[in-house]
C-alpha cells in the first residue's frame, strides 16, 4: 500500500497485510513531519489507480529517460514526439499531468497550453514546460511568464526536481528535499548516513544529465541526420527558448511591430550559436535561423489575433 506524506507528498510502501485494523503514527523521512494512516482490515485489495504523466519531446532516447524517473516514483507514463500525436494520446488517455518541450515539433509551447485549455477533458491538466536552455549564460533568470501552463523546468534540472514539481503540482504541497533532522535519510526502506545519501543523489543526478545531454547531442549532431533537418531542429529549440525568456518582448514586438529591435540581443546571441553549430555556407544561404523566427513570430501573431 502507497501512502503520501500530507505535507510534502513523499511517498511510503507499507505492509497493508501486516497493518490491517491498525492505525499508526509516521514521520515521514523527507521532511519530519508526524502524520497518522489507518489501515482497514483486511479485504480483497483492488489495483490502485495510479496518476499518469504525459512526457511530450521529440527525442524517444530522452522521452525514456524521463519515462524511467517518472515510473520510478509510482506514477503511470504516456509518450509524444509531435505535437498532433500528443493531443491524440492525451484524448485517450487523460494524464494528470503534462511534460512538454518548449520546441515540440509541430506546436510551440504556447500552442500546446492554449489547446489544452480550450479542449474537453483536458482543460485541467497540469503543465509543466521544458526548456532546452541551450544557451544556458543567456538566460539566468526565471521566464517572465508560462503561456498559462503551472511550471517549467530546465533539462538539466530534471533529475533533481521533476519530481518534486510532479507531487506539488498533484497534491497542492511544496515539496520539501534534503536529509532528515538526525542526519539520515530514507531510500527504499534502508537508512544511508547523510553522506552516503548524498553521494549516491549525486552520483543518480550525473548520470541521468549524461543521458539527457547525450540525448539533446544526438539531436542536432548525430551523422544519420540530414545536415538540414539538424539544423532546423536547433533553431527551433533556440527560437523557443528565446520566446519562454522573453515572451513579453515577443508579444510588444509583435503588437507594435518593432520586434526585431526589443529582440535584437537575441536574436545575435542566437545567430551565433546557430553559426558556430552549422557554419556551412549552404546551411547559412538557407535562412534556416531566420525561417524559425518568422514561423514563431507567425503563430504567436495568431495566438495574439493580430
Amino acid at each position: 500500500m502507497i501512502v503520501k506524506c500530507p505535507s510534502c507528498a513523499a511517498r511510503f510502501r507499507l505492509d497493508r497485510e501486516k497493518l490491517a485494523g491498525k492505525r499508526v503514527t509516521m514521520r515521514c523521512a523527507r521532511c519530519r513531519s508526524p502524520f497518522k494512516v489507518e489501515f482497514p482490515h483486511s479485504s480483497p485489495i483492488l489495483p490502485e489507480k495510479k496518476e499518469c504523466v504525459m512526457i511530450a519531446h521529440s527525442d524517444p532516447e530522452l522521452c525514456g529517460t524521463i519515462k524511467k524517473i517518472v515510473d520510478a516514483a509510482g506514477y503511470d507514463s504516456i509518450l509524444g514526439h509531435n505535437g498532433a500525436a500528443v493531443l491524440t494520446v492525451m484524448d485517450k488517455v487523460r494524464p494528470q499531468v503534462a511534460v512538454v518541450d518548449v520546441a515540440l515539433q509541430g506546436l510551440y509551447a504556447f500552442e500546446v497550453v492554449d489547446t489544452l485549455r480550450r479542449r474537453p477533458g483536458l482543460a485541467n491538466v497540469k503543465i509543466i514546460l521544458l526548456s532546452s536552455v541551450y544557451n544556458k549564460a543567456a538566460y539566468k533568470r526565471l521566464p517572465n511568464s508560462l503561456y498559462g501552463a503551472d511550471d517549467y523546468i530546465e533539462k538539466h534540472h530534471i533529475p533533481d526536481d521533476l519530481i518534486l514539481k510532479i507531487n506539488r503540482l498533484l497534491v497542492g504541497a511544496a515539496p520539501a528535499s534534503g536529509p532528515t533532522e538526525d542526519g539520515e535519510v530514507e531510500k527504499s526502506g534502508e537508512k544511508l548516513t547523510q553522506a552516503e545519501g548524498a553521494s549516491q543523489s549525486l552520483d543518480f543526478i550525473h548520470s541521468v544529465n549524461e543521458k539527457i545531454q547525450t540525448a539533446e547531442d544526438h539531436e542536432v549532431s548525430a551523422d544519420d541526420i540530414p545536415e538540414s533537418d539538424r539544423a532546423e531542429r536547433l533553431a527551433r529549440i533556440i527560437v523557443a527558448d528565446i520566446s519562454l525568456y522573453h515572451q513579453d518582448r515577443i508579444d510588444e514586438g509583435i503588437l507594435e511591430g518593432n520586434w526585431s529591435e526589443l529582440l535584437a540581443t537575441e536574436i545575435k546571441e542566437a545567430r551565433r550559436l546557430f553559426s558556430d553549430r552549422f557554419p556551412s555556407p549552404q546551411i547559412q544561404n538557407s535562412k534556416i535561423l531566420e525561417a524559425a523566427f518568422l514561423d514563431l513570430l507567425q503563430k504567436r501573431s495568431q495566438e495574439l489575433g493580430v
